[in-house]
């Protein structure tokens, strides 16, 4: 951990309230129902108390209405499936290419019983598709959202189900996993702050029963994404204490949660989500940073392929558009319904699809599909199916940029140090110098009374040149090179995610944490939810096992659900785990505290290395 500047380590000692999270007496143990769990997450959010046994998982985001302009020209809505990087003019080109990668792949699969797998002909399955007509049944359920008291603001499932021609933009305020920062309407780190202050109060009031006056009561735990931006961590610690009221709070990584949750040590954590994939290794706790990698699609890239490839087989709902969110909706369950990664799964077969829209007929259509639906996720592992072009597609965690309010932070211990070591060097050398001049001018000096000038001479002009040495050489200190400030490396192109799981696990510093690496392999999220998906994922990464690992093949386990847990609530349940331990006493960051010392105090309370 980063040692404590001096100034911090005298206010410690100054307020009896810092290490009690806020409290002037010692910490009691926290009760689970005093703490609630916040895992907001690029789509949903999932939100309980330590003490529930699942939490609430709403839709994250919020309808405001539009004051200015009542008509509906103009209105902003984020998309869901679409995205600018697979609406290029190469984008087609991509997908082609990425589909001849997916059909040679699957050529070459075989089944349990020794047998190629049966692909039906694309133009055979459009053949049947351009035939089938709807089948009209019963009026839909589903009804569109009552908005004739003109709320200011619809949360949640409501925004769903809002009627097109009603006058609300629409704002998704987290982006794979990140703030959604943008240049268009509600874009702003205000307005999306905002928007997560209003979701969040109207889902603890809703779902917990919890008014927000009383929130002074209880303490939060925030997960945040292995891959973190410090300043949007500082936002939102600073919305859950200062603008919400929460007494303490504690920002931990997902990837940790998710081996608390399903009661591992060690493991390659990958999270498959709906916008991003994220690897990371984790042992005893704590991720390593090298091993972090975030690769920029997800599970709604499987879902627009799906779309894609089905319309190649004459999909007969012709008026199915990506930018409706009642389409995408049908998507997505059409997606979890029929898509698999089995290998002996093969053939075709018929899927009924249902269009339900608020105020008319439910329609049927049933349908005969083939080998998209194994084509479709096979994206996560040649991501080229996806069509991405353009912009940075992996990252990798980058140094911290610093911030004003934390002068004592690794840049500053980072140059003191350099500084000190320069100095001792310089001193050292100067009394090797000294000591060697001594010893050559003792038998001269001994026998010669008169001291020359020109060894005096010389010794200032040696001193002069390295006085602007050192001068030099403290200037470089203040402008260190662009790999000491942690300057982005060279981009890493777009991989599967078996080829990310390799590429994490061979940035672990020893064989034997590459070992346990290799032992266990922990998928959570539900963008790899789909039936066969362990046995696919433990045989593509065992092909390619590096030869001095392959003895650790037959020991490798891929878990895909922890103890039977839904894989998409192992990180939130992980959470509450943490919450109610001993060790965690002590890593909770109280309201006062957060206002005397600001983001000082995540540098020293963070349970990862801030």
């Amino acid at each position: 951990m980063v040692p404590t500047p001096p100034k911090l380590q005298k206010e410690k000692r100054m307020s009896p309230s810092l290490g009690s999270a806020g409290q002037d007496t010692a910490p009691e143990p926290v009760q689970g129902t005093s703490v609630i769990v916040l895992h907001p997450g690029s789509s949903f959010l999932r939100i309980g108390r330590a003490s529930d046994t699942f939490p609430h998982v709403i839709p994250q985001v919020i309808a405001r209405r539009r004051c200015c302009k009542p008509d509906t020209a103009g209105k902003h809505e984020d998309r869901t499936l679409l995205r600018h990087e697979a609406c290029q003019t190469e984008s087609r080109a991509v997908h082609e290419q990425g589909l001849r990668g997916v059909q040679q792949a699957l050529m070459s699969i075989i089944t349990s019983s020794g047998q190629h797998r049966l692909a039906p002909p694309t133009e055979q399955l459009a053949a049947y598709n351009a035939q089938v007509g709807p089948q009209i049944e019963d009026t839909s359920d589903l009804e569109w959202t009552d908005t004739s008291s003109k709320p200011q603001y619809l949360v949640g499932q409501e925004v769903l189900y809002l009627h097109p021609s009603e006058s609300y933009n629409v704002h998704w305020p987290m982006s794979c996993g990140q703030l959604n920062l943008h240049s268009g309407t509600g874009g702003s780190l205000t307005a999306v702050l905002a928007d997560l202050e209003t979701i969040w109060t109207t889902a603890i009031e809703k779902f917990l029963d919890i008014p927000v006056k009383d929130l002074k009561h209880y303490r939060c735990i925030l997960l945040v994404p292995d891959i973190y931006n410090r300043q949007h961590i500082k936002e939102l610690i600073n919305l859950l204490l200062n603008r919400l009221g929460f007494s303490a709070a504690i920002a931990h990584q997902e990837s940790v949660c998710a081996t608390f949750g399903s009661g591992v040590a060690s493991a390659c954590v990958v999270d498959v989500g709906d916008q991003k994939t994220a690897v990371c290794c984790v042992e005893d706790g704590l991720s390593y940073r090298n091993s972090r990698l975030w690769l920029d699609y997800g599970g709604r890239d499987v879902t627009r392929s799906l779309e894609w490839l089905l319309r190649k087989t004459n999909f007969p709902y012709k008026d199915c558009n990506l930018l409706d969110r009642l389409d995408c909706q049908l998507l997505q369950e059409l997606k979890h319904s029929s898509c698999h990664l089995n290998k002996d799964q093969s053939g075709a077969r018929l899927q009924d699809v249902h269009v339900q829209r608020p105020d008319t007929f439910s329609r049927r259509y049933q349908i005969r599909v083939g080998e998209e639906t194994i084509q479709a996720p096979m994206g996560l592992f040649y991501p080229q199916l996806f069509g991405l072009v353009g912009g940075s597609l992996v990252h990798t965690q980058l140094r911290n940029q610093g911030d004003p309010e934390d002068i004592h932070d690794e840049h500053y211990l980072l140059q003191t140090q350099s500084t000190q070591q320069q100095v001792a060097k310089a001193v050292a050398e100067k009394k090797a110098k000294a000591s060697s001049k001594h010893g050559g001018e003792g038998d001269k000096t001994s026998s010669d009374t008169k001291p020359s000038l020109e060894p005096r001479h010389k010794r200032a002009r040696e001193e002069a040149a390295g006085g602007s040495e050192a001068k030099h050489r403290r200037g470089a200190v203040r402008l260190p090179s662009a790999s000491r400030r942690g300057s982005e490396p060279a981009p890493l192109k777009l991989m599967g995610v078996d080829q990310a799981i390799l590429h994490s696990i061979e940035c672990c510093a020893s064989d034997e944490t590459k070992k346990k690496m290799f032992s266990c392999i922990l998928v959570v999220g539900g963008g790899l939810k789909f039936p066969g998906a362990q046995n696919f994922l433990l045989h593509r990464v065992r092909a390619q096992l590096p030869a001095k690992y392959r003895n650790i093949a037959d020991t490798m386990e891929v878990i895909t659900r922890p103890k039977d847990q839904d894989p998409q609530m192992v990180c939130w349940k992980g959470a509450a785990v943490l919450a109610c331990l001993d060790t965690t006493q002590e890593l909770w960051v109280g309201q006062r505290e957060w206002r005397k010392f600001g983001i000082r105090i995540l540098r020293e309370r963070s349970p990862f290395v801030w």
